[in-house]
């Protein structure tokens, strides 16, 4: 069984797959910057916290946001759009089970990219609760985010399947 390939396609293959990762780079690399605030420096367990902050660029991809405690456990996650003037605002009930210890915690925002960031921190004090009889089960503040395609990642698809298309119709030759 002999196969017999054509040298050439390989080459334009490696070559638009270089060309690809070089052109994706350069588009990777924006001066998008992304700010965060708070209403209060200072929050009790209950209390409404009200993050806002300001986009440079509208990316059309929602904003991440993280709350952690002092020890850098995860209290909170939360995504929020922008709004058309590059604003953003939304808010978060202090407390819960995940927030056990009073002291500085940190909110940390993400748009588009880890290279896109910012954080802000507060106070969080404790207030004595109740003690409950009934079982409530597992309540929290934390909300399942769905990871969704950045456009760096949908180009690189995109230019993915336009290569493998491509490759495709060099049609290789097979002689058994």
């Amino acid at each position: 069984m002999k196969v017999s390939l054509l040298k050439n396609s390989k080459m334009g293959l490696v070559a638009l797959v270089l060309l690809s990762i070089s052109f994706l780079t350069a588009i990777g690399q924006t001066s998008s910057s992304i700010t965060v605030t708070t209403d209060k420096s200072s929050y009790s367990d209950g209390n409404t916290i009200t993050i806002s902050g300001t986009v440079t660029d509208q990316l059309n991809i929602p904003i991440s946001i993280v709350i952690k405690d002092s020890s850098q456990n995860i209290v909170y996650i939360a995504q929020t759009n922008p709004n058309s003037d590059n604003t953003y605002s939304t808010q978060a009930t202090a407390g819960g089970d995940l927030w056990k210890t009073p002291g500085t915690y940190e909110i940390d925002v993400t748009y588009g990219s880890k290279d896109v960031t910012s954080k802000t921190t507060f106070e969080f004090t404790t207030s004595p609760q109740p003690i409950s009889t009934s079982n409530t089960g597992n309540q929290t503040n934390a909300t399942a985010v769905i990871p969704e395609f950045g456009t760096l990642a949908l180009s690189i698809l995109a230019i993915s399947i336009l290569a493998v298309i491509a490759y495709s119709r060099t049609r290789h030759s097979f002689r058994i």
